[in-house]
C-alpha cells in the first residue's frame, strides 16, 4: 500500500491557498471547492466564508475520506504513482483514474477504462513497471490537459500550471 500522507504533502504544495476565480466563478482554497463541499454532503450549507478559512488540515481530512480512500489510490503499490493518481483525481476528478486506466492499457495492462480501480483495475496497475506507466500517464494527462485548454478558453490560462503539476 502507498502513504497517503506522502501524497497529500505534494497536492497541498500543489494546491496553493485561497482563490476566487473571476471568470468561472470558482471558490477553492487548498484544491478544495465550494462546489466539491457542497455537492460531496461534506458540508451542504457551505459558503465562501467557509473555504475562506478551510486549513490544510481539514483539506487533508476531506482529501482522505473523499478521493484517497475512496477511489482506492492507497492500493495503488508504487508510491509515485499513488501520488500522481491521487494528485490528479483532486484536479480532474475520477477522470484522472480513466486516463490512468487507459495509460495501463498504452503499457500492455488490459483495464475496463470505467475511472474506478477495482480489483482488476489494480492488478493490472501494479503488476505493470511503475516507471514506464508513470510516463504513460503524465503524457495522457497532458494530452488530457491541452484538449480541456483547447475546447474552454475560460480554463486556457490553467494550462501551464496543469502541464507544471505533471512534474512536480
Amino acid at each position: 500500500m502507498s502513504n497517503f500522507d506522502l501524497a497529500v504533502a505534494v497536492t497541498l504544495r500543489n494546491e496553493g491557498g485561497f482563490f476566487h476565480n473571476p471568470v468561472t466563478g470558482e471558490i477553492v482554497n487548498h484544491g478544495i471547492t465550494l462546489k466539491f463541499v457542497r455537492n460531496s454532503g461534506y458540508k451542504p450549507d457551505a459558503d465562501e466564508s467557509f473555504i475562506r478559512n478551510l486549513t490544510p488540515d481539514d483539506a487533508t481530512e476531506i482529501y482522505q475520506r473523499h478521493f484517497w480512500d475512496h477511489y482506492h489510490i492507497g492500493l495503488i503499490q508504487d508510491q509515485n504513482l499513488a501520488s500522481k493518481a491521487f494528485d490528479l483525481t483532486v484536479n480532474m476528478g475520477p477522470e484522472a483514474l480513466k486516463l490512468l486506466q487507459s495509460a495501463a492499457n498504452a503499457c500492455g495492462g488490459a483495464c475496463e477504462v470505467d475511472g474506478v480501480l477495482g480489483p482488476h483495475s489494480l492488478a493490472q496497475i501494479n503488476a505493470l513497471d511503475p516507471v514506464e506507466l508513470l510516463t504513460q500517464f503524465k503524457e495522457t494527462a497532458a494530452r488530457r490537459y491541452r484538449e480541456i485548454a483547447s475546447a474552454r478558453a475560460e480554463l486556457s490560462g490553467n494550462l501551464s500550471g496543469w502541464l507544471a503539476r505533471l512534474s512536480a
